[in-house]
């Protein structure tokens, strides 16, 4: 099956999503890390550890925002490439880095790889998993 035509609306507002998403994270905000979280999503996290559900997804991200597993300031998630399977399916990499929104990434070397699952609803795109792999 070969992918559909990635549409140029699409992407911007996926990583619209995932640049709120980074927002939420630099901000220690859980309530703006899972606005976009399907209900039923599933998220595996780098230490291997998972959440099911926008509920335990929010959890986590407290969790890990009271032990300064990750700190404020500035997570950002740059997209690598992107597949339409469906016209309401995404996948979508990322590589996170610790840089500002101005700051030069080196594509080829993100601290962590994210792959992202979103799902187009009526409301527009939501995050129904997302799998954090280390690099290095």
């Amino acid at each position: 099956m070969s992918a559909m035509t990635v549409s140029t609306t699409d992407l911007d507002e996926i990583r619209a999503l995932i640049d709120d998403v980074a927002a939420g994270v630099n901000s220690h905000d859980p309530d703006r890390c899972v606005a976009h979280v399907h209900a039923d999503a599933v998220f595996v996290v780098a230490n291997g550890s998972r959440a099911h559900g926008r509920a335990a997804v929010r959890a986590a991200h407290e969790r890990a925002f009271a032990a300064a597993a990750t700190p404020a300031g500035d997570a950002r998630f740059v997209v690598l490439d992107a597949a339409f399977p469906r016209p309401d399916l995404a996948v979508v990499t990322t590589g996170a880095y610790r840089a500002g929104p101005d700051e030069a990434v080196d594509l080829e070397r993100p601290s962590m790889v994210v792959l992202w699952t979103l799902a187009r609803e009526a409301g527009g795109w939501s995050v129904v998993a997302r799998q954090f792999t280390p690099v290095g």
